[in-house]
This record gives structure tokens, sequence and C-alpha cells, in this order.
């Protein structure tokens, strides 16, 4: 029963959380914190994807610098900027550290079917962080700057 009652704590506390970081992706003024030159990423309203280097941001648009070119795209016209990269080793770290939980998690489980086996807990550990660490190396990671709120 403690177990459920736990899970449920986690599982509200994400939820309340994930929340809050929605509301605060939804204001246009996020964008004050890219820097002239950042790579970004602006999803328009039809889904389709730019890539470039952040220009300048005002109340009615936002620009960015493509291979065609400087580009200006409409506030009402923007459903998504993301910033992107930068983030791989970050990334590898937290894939380590949920792997090694994991391990953890798995080595605990079979030392207890397999009473005295203690080398289960280090190896699966070992194990699961670096597949962990290397899942988490594999994707460059992007943050959500801005996203337009739903209709």
């Amino acid at each position: 029963m403690k177990r459920v009652v736990m899970l449920g704590m986690i599982l509200f506390a994400f939820s309340v959380s994930a929340a809050w970081a929605q509301e605060a992706r939804e204001s246009w003024d996020n964008l004050k914190q890219l820097r002239v030159g950042e790579k970004i990423e602006v999803v328009d309203m039809n889904l389709k994807s730019l890539k470039g280097t952040f220009v300048n941001a005002s109340d009615a648009a936002i620009s960015l610098r493509t291979d065609e070119g400087e580009r200006a795209i409409e506030r009402a016209s923007v459903m998504r900027v993301s910033a992107r990269g930068g983030k791989r080793g970050r990334n590898a770290l937290i894939g380590l550290g949920i792997g090694a939980a994991g391990g953890v998690a798995a080595g605990v489980g079979l030392m207890e079917r397999e009473t005295g086996y203690a080398g289960a807990v280090a190896g699966t550990t070992v194990l699961f962080a670096a597949v962990g660490a290397g899942v988490g190396a594999a994707f460059p990671g992007s943050r959500t700057i801005y996203r337009a709120p739903r209709r």
C-alpha cells in the first residue's frame, strides 16, 4: 500500500511540474533569452520547420537567418520555437543516472531471487548505466523556448 501511495504522489508531482512548465513556455517574452546567432528551429502553424540562426524578435514577429536568407515569421503563424543542440553531454549524464538507477533496481531484483549474488547489482548497474549514457548521448537535444497557446 505504501508503494501505491508513494507512486501516486510522484506521478502527481510530475503532472503539476509538467503543467507549470507548459504554461511558462506559452509566453512570447521567452524569446528574449535567445542570443543573436543562436541556432533555432521555428515551426509554423502548418507544421513547416525552418532552421537557422536567431536574428531578432519583436512583439509582432521572429526573424532568423536561413540558407535562403533572412526570414521573418509573424507571431500568429508561429507554433513553436526551439533552441537546438549543445546538450549532448548533459543528456549523456542524465541517461547514465537513469540507467544506473535501473541497473540497481534490476540487480536487487536478481539478488532477491538468487540469494548471495551481490555481483548482480554491480554488473547490472554498470551495464544499464553504459546503455543509458549511450542513448542520452545519441540525442543532441533542444529546448522549447516558446509554444503557442492551445486554441
